[in-house]
């Protein structure tokens, strides 16, 4: 699933989670599907996963990377994906959830 995400593989993300898929599980940098797709900039399967119920609040915690305690939110600030910003807003992504570094 995350690779799908990682590749902007809409059918197949949704091909996977229809068929048990876990839309939360992490991958060996500890990074789940949307926080991938967040990254990539892939709206609309974000949509998809924030509607099957991906978790949106959840604190990316990589073990490599720049996106270390960092939301979905966050990370699509960072890169500039303003729709994905809108869809995770109206979905309840919490605008003031503080990383460890003390950002918002």
């Amino acid at each position: 699933l995350i690779e799908a995400c990682e590749n902007g593989n809409e059918n197949i993300v949704k091909y996977l989670v229809e068929n048990g898929a876990d839309i939360n599980e992490k991958n060996k940098d500890d990074e789940t599907p949307i926080i991938v797709a967040c990254k990539k900039g892939y709206e609309k399967i974000i949509k998809y996963l924030v509607e099957k119920g991906a978790n949106i609040k959840i604190k990316n915690k990589p073990k490599k990377g720049e996106y270390y305690d960092e939301t979905p939110l966050i990370i699509a600030c960072k890169n500039g994906h303003e729709n994905i910003v809108k869809v995770l807003i109206k979905n309840g992504a919490s605008i003031s959830y503080p990383s460890e570094g003390g950002g918002t």
